[in-house]
């Protein structure tokens, strides 16, 4: 993780799961302390969920939790065939595709690809960051109407382009989630993505990440774009679909460079991401 949170400490709250808290504390490689700081980067263990915050920053109160209990992420797996990655990404004739998400972060995209039939593979780099995943997906799997799509997600730690290489299955679809909003303090960049912003650590540039993609052969690389963003690594897709914000550019066959000036032929749709 950037090096100003290299010595990132972990507090246990009062109730919280002790053994939980000494294995986050040995997997992690951080110190357990028993008084949080007035000030700083924390991961906050409570009896509920494990959090990460920065104390004492008025711009950032509260903290960042993986929750796929909350109503946004339901409501967005039960309509999730309105969704333009689902459209993106589905293999058609294929019941259960297999799905690498390479970029998984807080997981939301994995989770809805879950929810819609896709085996997902989430592929996360940054430890603290795959921390709150595997918390947010313990206690999902404590629910049992999420037990069907909780099946159909592993969780990854480690670089993509090396786990890309010790996969045992090879996947339909690989999916990239490169863009992070402007390091900004913006109220219009919600709180949650600039918390990830500062601890996400980009072990592999997008570039070199679509085209060890592209290298496996599988059917689908799908990449998320900002809507009016230049093609990543000037790569141009078969074809886009354009939501209000953002959209996704889906490599099939053989890619070579083009001018990011020049269009990708675009299916522009309008959906909900």
């Amino acid at each position: 993780m950037p090096d100003r949170f290299a010595s990132i400490p972990l507090w246990v709250a009062p109730g919280a799961d002790l053994l939980q808290a000494a294995t986050l504390a040995r997997e992690l490689d951080i110190n357990r302390i028993d008084t949080p700081p007035n000030q700083g980067p924390l991961l906050r263990l409570t009896r509920d969920r494990l959090e990460f915050c920065i104390l004492g920053n008025p711009d950032l109160p509260g903290a960042l939790w993986v929750d796929f209990e909350s109503v946004q992420a339901q409501r967005r797996s039960r309509f999730s065939g309105r969704e333009l990655l689902i459209r993106a990404a589905r293999i058609r004739g294929v019941e259960h595709p297999l799905l690498v998400d390479a970029t998984a972060g807080l997981g939301r995209d994995g989770f809805l690809l879950a929810a819609h039939g896709f085996r997902v593979e989430m592929i996360e780099a940054n430890p603290v960051v795959a921390a709150l995943l595997a918390d947010g997906l313990a206690r999902a799997r404590r629910l049992s109407h999420l037990k069907a799509v909780l099946d159909r997600i592993r969780l990854v730690v480690g670089n993509a382009v090396e786990v890309f290489s010790t996969l045992q299955e090879q996947p339909a679809v690989i999916y990239l989630d490169p863009m992070f909003p402007e390091r900004t303090k913006s109220a219009k960049v919600k709180q949650d993505l600039r918390l990830l912003q500062l601890l996400d650590q980009h072990n592999n540039a997008p570039e070199d990440l679509l085209a060890t993609a592209l290298a496996t052969g599988v059917k689908k690389v799908v990449v998320k774009r900002p809507l009016k963003g230049p093609f990543l690594a000037d790569l141009r897709p078969s074809y886009s679909l354009k939501g209000k914000a953002v959209r996704f550019d889906v490599f099939q066959g053989k890619h070579r460079k083009e001018s990011p000036a020049r269009p990708a032929q675009a299916a522009t749709e309008q959906g909900e991401h």
